[in-house]
């Protein structure tokens, strides 16, 4: 996916864990937040505060939401020097600090703005994610989730960062309404009675973002009690605004999320700290003479190329379209000690990998648990009625947005195989971004609950 971030926003390098190579992280996470964007933020909130008051935003960047609106007074908070305006703007202070490192900063303001970087829980390095529980386990109510993206940890920051009676309008992905990622937040807003309106943006205008936006407006002091949730969808001039039914977008509600009752259940794909690393090409394989099973093991990671003709992966099938077509399939197996091969080939590995998130919570940094591969692989984002899925012969194992099947008895893949291909998952999955779709783990167990439990 891409990441959608911002000036303003703060994506630097260092404030979000990575402290190497920043020129390549920031030409890959860095966009700044579009004019008419801005003023749409500033719309919504002066028609709920004329005034804004003290206003803050985390990861400022260039300032750019000080540059429009009503308030009195604006503190932006930036990490990246690099990102800062060549000239404050008027009724404005920006501090060269992290957002959560930042001292006195809880209930001081009256309105939180901004568009938070969206950077994957995946690439977040250990030590910012700890200095960001850090500052977050103030807050009364605080779960963590460990699949959290950087957005989630800048809007719990948001939250408590203005008073009593304050609001926050944010900028971030439209996913964040339905993922369990930031189900903790959800409740947490919801058990305050706070009114959440969540605007769904036809286009954000954002250059080389594909991710789904939304403006998310979180008002602690909701007028008459009008507490909840409410969805509204915004046209494509960022102007026109109408109710929306359902986090969908369409005429159905969004599949639940359920534990998978019987044998047969989803498992999401394996994150094994970068499939740039972990998962091989042929070439490299052999450049570093690592052996099937021993060293590596098969491994599919997309069906981006795959036709949906076939309904089987098959030996051949994973040789001609992976194996031979230089794509990463060969995934490094953990069991036991490594070869010398192996340890050669674990020795290239960068200090930046070993550090991020996935690596340095493992006993061993390359070592995890490998699941058993699963009868049936698919994808769990897709563009169409349902997504690709093929029986797995190859006996690959599920890595990253590829998500498995283990079917109980195994020889019910078939039957459950052709239930799945036949269905509509389109409209009732919630889109994230234009034209994409994502079926979440416990979403497909719903689905699989509902075909193989006993009438």
């Amino acid at each position: 996916m891409d990441r959608m971030s911002s000036a303003g926003s703060s994506p630097a390098d260092t404030e979000v864990g990575h402290s190497a190579e920043p020129g390549n992280y920031l030409s890959r996470c860095q966009v700044d937040t579009p004019a008419p964007l801005v003023a749409q933020v500033w719309r919504l909130v002066n028609e709920r505060r004329p005034c804004a008051g003290q206003v803050v935003d985390f990861g400022c960047g260039d300032a750019r939401f000080a540059q429009a609106g009503v308030f009195e007074h604006y503190t932006g908070f930036e990490i990246d020097s690099k990102r800062l305006p060549a000239r404050t703007p008027d009724k404005a202070s920006i501090r060269l600090e992290s957002a959560f490192e930042a001292q006195c900063a809880r209930g001081q303001f009256d309105v939180c703005v901004g568009n938070p970087p969206y950077v994957r829980h995946h690439d977040l390095g250990l030590s910012w994610i700890e200095a960001a529980e850090r500052r977050l386990k103030a807050i009364d109510g605080y779960i963590a989730d460990g699949r959290s993206n950087a957005y989630i940890y800048f809007t719990w920051l948001a939250l408590d960062a203005v008073k009593n009676d304050g609001l926050v309008a944010l900028v971030i992905p439209y996913e964040w309404i339905s993922r369990p990622a930031s189900g903790a937040l959800r409740r947490y807003m919801h058990a305050q009675g706070w009114r959440v309106d969540v605007y769904h943006l036809e286009d954000a205008r954002f250059e080389r973002v594909l991710t789904t936006a939304c403006i998310a407006l979180i008002d602690k002091a909701p007028v008459d009690g009008q507490g909840g949730l409410h969805l509204h969808e915004i046209g494509l001039e960022l102007d026109e605004c109408r109710p929306r039914a359902h986090v969908t977008g369409t005429a159905e509600a969004r599949l639940s999320y359920e534990r998978a009752r019987t044998g047969t259940k989803a498992l999401r794909g394996l994150s094994p700290g970068s499939q740039d690393f972990f998962v091989l090409t042929e070439e490299f394989r052999q450049r570093y003479r690592l052996q099937r099973e021993r060293d590596v093991v098969p491994a599919i990671t997309s069906f981006r190329h795959l036709s949906t003709d076939q309904r089987t992966l098959t030996e051949r099938l994973f040789r001609d379209e992976y194996v031979n077509a230089g794509r990463r399939c060969w995934l490094i197996n953990p069991v036991g000690e490594p070869s010398r091969e192996l340890t050669g080939y674990l020795a290239t590995a960068t200090a930046e990998l070993r550090a991020n998130y996935t690596c340095a919570k493992r006993a061993v940094w390359w070592k995890s648990s490998v699941p058993p591969p699963a009868q049936i692989l698919y994808s769990s984002g897709f563009k169409t009625a349902a997504p690709k899925m093929f029986k797995n012969e190859a006996v690959a194992v599920h890595v990253g947005a590829i998500h498995g099947i283990y079917c109980a008895p195994k020889k019910s893949a078939d039957k459950l195989l052709t239930q799945l291909l036949a269905m509509d998952f389109s409209k009732r999955v919630v889109p994230l971004s234009r034209g994409f779709l994502k079926i979440e783990v416990n979403q497909m167990n719903a689905v699989l609950n509902q075909l193989v439990s006993p009438k």
